[in-house]
């Protein structure tokens, strides 16, 4: 049976199948009740599944923390994520700098993605918004990425679905500083096709 630990891109928290490309965690441990706040602070980060030679072992007797797994990058910076300091040290730097005008330390940087996190939702048009945006479209979670449209369940992955048409107004998942970093060239990888 899954555990409750698999991360959507609008940042929910379910019980699901699919394997996590990325893992990550919210600062803590998370309730098992999905009526309960879904985090522990606000440094919610995402990390290798292994690193240094060590292994993640999972429900580890002893660990502080709520083991959360992402399907891939774009869903983990959609959940609003940010990449880890220490297995990702050199990716947050980079994170960091495409953030444009975003100063101060990693605190700084989680408490302004808390606060977008917890925000109103966020309405744009789809043609204006960086290739690694995912926006919910017609009930579905959608990435967008080089001018194409990838459809996102937990259940099958990605599967590319037609472009919302030029001035379509969505809702925007990921954060608007991530979208800053995609926008300066952050480079990230979705599992599309043949990656998966």
């Amino acid at each position: 049976m899954p555990h409750r630990n698999r991360v959507l891109p609008g940042g929910e928290i379910i019980a699901a199948g699919f394997r996590g490309a990325w893992m990550g965690n919210r600062g803590g441990p998370i309730p098992e009740s999905p009526a309960r706040r879904p985090w522990a602070s606000t440094h919610w980060i995402y990390c290798h599944l292994a690193f240094n030679g060590r292994e993640r072992v999972f429900r580890q007797p002893g660990r502080r923390y709520t083991e959360l797994f992402f399907f891939d990058e774009a869903v983990a910076l959609a959940a609003g994520h940010r990449p880890c300091g220490e297995c990702q040290h050199h990716r947050l730097r980079e994170y960091k700098a495409a953030t444009i005008g975003v100063a101060g330390t990693v605190g700084t940087l989680d408490a302004l993605l808390h606060r977008q996190r917890l925000s109103a939702e966020v309405h744009a048009e789809a043609d204006g918004l960086p290739a690694g945006t995912f926006v919910r479209h017609r009930d579905r979670d959608v990435l967008l990425w080089a001018g194409t449209a990838f459809a996102w369940d937990a259940e099958h992955g990605y599967r590319e679905v037609a472009l919302p048409a030029a001035g379509t107004r969505v809702r925007v998942l990921t954060p608007l500083l991530t979208r800053r970093a995609l926008a300066a060239g952050f480079a990230i990888r979705p599992r599309l096709g043949a990656d998966l």
